[in-house]
């Protein structure tokens, strides 16, 4: 009997245990990932307030960057000022309500239109001011001085205090050796400011046009952009051209992304097309974002180029394909490939994050 009554019990056990294993389970679906818009600054009127970060007031912000610890730097254009967000609290660090070219200590210094701006591995920054031939830096410390360039403009290269740059410099951006590099638009052309204060031509001459090859003899059209990859390489939003051009580390220019027809076309490096670039940053694997107008572009490695968000200008949080921005001005992008937008008209920094 014992022995029958096991036999029984594991037959019914196998019995149970196959009628489990043939049973469906439920599949839970998996989250399809995608771009996502919020915005983390500003109230949306054109005016100046510091304070909690969605209750304070910028006009114009223009320019954005991140620093080493994530506090996120804006130049706020129409406030003459540089201002911080961190810890959801928006602060001014330079700058006041006179339009001007003081040097000094924080708020005691004066900008006149701060357009774009950069910082270094020391927590410095530097900023370009729309409408001044200076390039203006503010130490970790708070001192505002002039880094490069004197009050006139010109194409001069030498000490970085007697150098000459044209009005409306629209790039710049620190590498991981101190070395600053502006998109000299004007003059159509790349400047590098090394660390010891030397300016040279990194690329492009006074002329404007449209040659690859060497740098020196390179032309490009109005440069408003630049970003660098993990391997050296250096692209630039060539503006006047509607397309991104690379420089290898060993001075070689040649065309990256666009057709070199203005348009919002997203396709493969040869089809794509820009319209208005004011700004661009890669991450670490090897992409590249872009501001263009209203929306912002993502270019992979091989040059293919898509929008991740934005369309037609307006205002609207959400998933990528139904926000909206107006009039996209610097981007930053931080350790974990956030990105973050100075929307101009809307007056407000936008989050674009993939979840």
């Amino acid at each position: 009997m014992t022995t029958h009554y096991r036999l029984l019990v594991m037959i019914l056990f196998v019995a149970v245990v196959g009628c489990k294993k043939d049973y469906p389970q439920p599949v839970t679906p998996q989250k399809e990932n995608k771009w996502v818009v919020t915005t983390i600054a500003g109230g949306g009127t054109a005016a100046f307030k510091d304070g909690s970060a969605l209750s304070a007031n910028f006009k114009s912000p223009t320019g954005v960057t991140i620093a080493a610890d994530g506090t996120l730097f804006v130049a706020d254009f129409g406030n003459h000022r540089i201002r911080e967000i961190s810890g959801g609290v928006v602060s001014t660090i330079a700058g006041n309500d006179t339009a001007g070219i003081v040097n000094g200590h924080g708020t005691n210094a004066q900008f006149e239109s701060p357009y774009h701006i950069a910082s270094d591995k020391n927590g410095n920054l530097y900023i370009l001011d729309q409408d001044v031939t200076v390039i203006r830096k503010i130490s970790f410390t708070g001192d505002v001085s002039v880094y490069a360039g004197i009050d006139q403009p010109g194409f001069v290269n030498g000490a970085a205090l007697t150098a000459r740059f044209q009005s409306d410099a629209n790039a710049i951006i620190a590498d991981p050796s101190g070395n600053i590099y502006v998109g000299d638009t004007f003059n159509n052309s790349i400047r590098k400011i090394n660390s010891e204060g030397q300016v040279s031509t990194f690329a492009g001459m006074e002329a404007e046009g449209f040659r690859n090859g060497d740098a020196g003899t390179a032309q490009f059209r109005y440069p408003v952009a630049i970003a660098f990859d993990k391997y050296g390489n250096i692209f630039v939003a060539d503006e006047g051209n509607f397309c991104i051009r690379k420089i290898t580390a060993d001075g070689i220019v040649s065309t990256f992304s666009g057709s070199g027809t203005g348009g919002t076309a997203d396709g493969d490096h040869a089809t794509a097309q820009f319209y208005f670039i004011n700004d661009m940053v890669g991450d670490n694997q090897g992409n590249l974002y872009v501001a263009d107008d209203n929306r912002v572009r993502k270019i992979t490695a091989d040059g293919t180029v898509s929008t991740i968000a934005g369309s037609d200008a307006g205002y609207q949080d959400g998933d990528g394909a139904t926000a909206r921005f107006h009039g996209i001005g610097g981007l930053g992008i931080d350790a974990s490939g956030n990105l973050y937008v100075a929307d101009i008209a809307n007056n407000r920094i936008r989050k674009i994050s993939f979840q």
